[in-house]
């Protein structure tokens, strides 16, 4: 339960410091003079870019079909703000691929494949660290070793993916009805098993406990540099 609250705290962190670090970025660079302006895009283009491809990766592995995939190029939109990148796509026609929940999965995907990319980045950049090793093994293996190219690109890489990675309110619309589907399955699956009983609800909780603690771990960055930034840009 501990881990659940954990990555609850983490999600508040990325959805209020995290909206408030990116627009307020993006307002300053649109404001400032071109150098400015384009040393934050150099900044956002990565993480950006990992933002709209997982959109079309999970798109197009749920059957969907991309139309449009433009992965950075800041435009302003019609009602205020900047587009920074953009993907259109075609739902599948497959009842749940097509529908409410695997249109929430494509626009929550950003907040589990881009750290999830840029942990596998960190284990390819960074010596003493393979893929399967917990998150939190990258830091530390930066803090104890000399600086080199590898580590330094990584770095990089995850902070503009820090800041690129959280999803837009369009990408939260299908999440409501996906979600009231999904107590309704849960429901019925209950209902089907005639309840669960406390040996289950512990085993269930075991099992979930690796994956959400590695799930933790990787937004534990993210939610950091949210925090931080946000808390900057505040003053």
């Amino acid at each position: 339960m501990v881990v659940l609250a954990l990555i609850a705290l983490e999600l508040v962190c990325l959805y209020v410091l995290g909206r408030r670090l990116l627009d307020g970025l993006v307002g300053d660079a649109v404001r400032a003079g071109r150098p400015r302006r384009w040393a934050t895009w150099t900044l956002l283009a990565p993480g950006v870019t990992l933002h709209e491809a997982s959109h079309a990766a999970v798109a197009t592995l749920l059957g969907g079909r991309v139309v449009r995939f433009v992965p950075f190029r800041p435009e302003p939109m019609r009602g205020g703000g900047v587009l920074l990148g953009e993907v259109r796509w075609h739902p599948s026609r497959l009842p749940v691929l097509g529908g409410p929940v695997g249109r929430a999965l494509v626009g929550l995907a950003p907040l589990v494949l881009v750290p999830a990319v840029v942990y596998a980045a960190g284990c390819a950049l960074v010596p003493g660290v393979a893929l399967g090793d917990a998150p939190h093994e990258l830091p530390a293996a930066l803090l104890d070793r000399p600086v080199d190219v590898g580590g330094v690109l990584w770095v990089l890489v995850a902070l503009s993916a820090s800041i690129g990675l959280l999803p837009s309110k369009v990408d939260h619309q299908d999440l409501p009805a996906a979600l009231a589907l999904l107590a309704l399955v849960a429901v019925a699956w209950l209902v089907w098993r005639g309840g669960i009983d406390a040996a289950d609800g512990q085993r269930l909780l075991t099992d979930a406990a690796a994956p959400a603690t590695f799930l933790a771990e990787l937004l534990a960055p993210p939610a950091l540099v949210a925090t931080v930034g946000g808390l900057l840009l505040r003053r």
